[in-house]
């Protein structure tokens, strides 16, 4: 939904203000550009297994760099205030992280051994990652930025329970600081340094089978990023 909702609003308010105003020297000033990203995250997750109390916990974190791509559209008004949106280009493929549970003869649970042991492995795609944001240029080209970001999670997944996870949405904020130079031409660069905080998600498994194949997943995920940009003015 905010997919839809930034991008009809940055378009339609681009096209009101340069048809309300009166000057070409009043006009704020219309861009459009291309981002390059790369940065260093961290997610950490919670597996839940089991309909009983208490369930079986498995936790795990991971540490990774990933780097992408974009495209902006953005409007700024007296080189003070800029609002745009930006549209990843890539998709962001996980490592497929694998576990195997096994239960000894005669332990407690030994009777649903043909129900909680074997290996499962997952994955997530990240993709259609959508920011809007705000640029307040505080001197000399040295600008605060702060965003809302949204993306979708496709969740790829083998799981020995028989269960699996569905894809999900994942909303968070981004911010940070950026310096942007520009040229006669129109053309600018930009580099930003930024924090990513994304919302915690909670997947149910569904199509489990047996009393003791009950599962859910908890996941957050944050990084920092540094980005280059060049772009046109118009």
């Amino acid at each position: 939904m905010i997919k839809k909702i930034l991008s009809t609003l940055l378009v339609s308010s681009a096209l009101l203000i340069f048809a309300a105003t009166g000057s070409m020297a009043d006009r704020p000033t219309f861009a459009i550009g291309y981002t390059a990203a790369y940065g260093g995250y961290e997610a950490t997750g919670q597996e839940n297994e089991g309909k009983g109390t208490p369930q079986e916990i498995n936790k795990t974190s991971e540490a990774a760099e990933i780097g992408y791509s974009s495209i902006f559209m953005e409007v700024s008004f007296a080189d003070r205030v800029t609002v745009g949106a930006s549209w990843m280009l890539d998709a962001i493929q996980s490592e497929v992280t694998s576990r195997t549970d096994t239960i000894e003869p005669g332990g407690a649970q030994a009777s649903h051994a043909t129900l909680d042991t074997g290996t499962s492995s997952v994955s997530a795609r990240f993709s259609n990652l959508v920011t809007g944001y705000v640029e307040l240029n505080v001197w000399n080209g040295l600008y605060a930025k702060f965003g809302a970001m949204e993306m979708d999670v496709t969740t790829g997944e083998s799981l020995h329970t028989d269960s699996s996870y569905p894809n999900t949405t994942m909303d968070g904020e981004t911010y940070g600081f950026g310096w942007k130079g520009s040229f006669d031409n129109g053309v600018f660069i930009k580099t930003e340094t930024l924090m990513q905080d994304w919302s915690d998600i909670v997947l149910n498994g569904t199509g489990a089978t047996g009393t003791d194949n009950n599962t859910s997943v908890e996941a957050s995920l944050s990084g920092a990023v540094a980005t280059i940009s060049i772009g046109k003015a118009f």
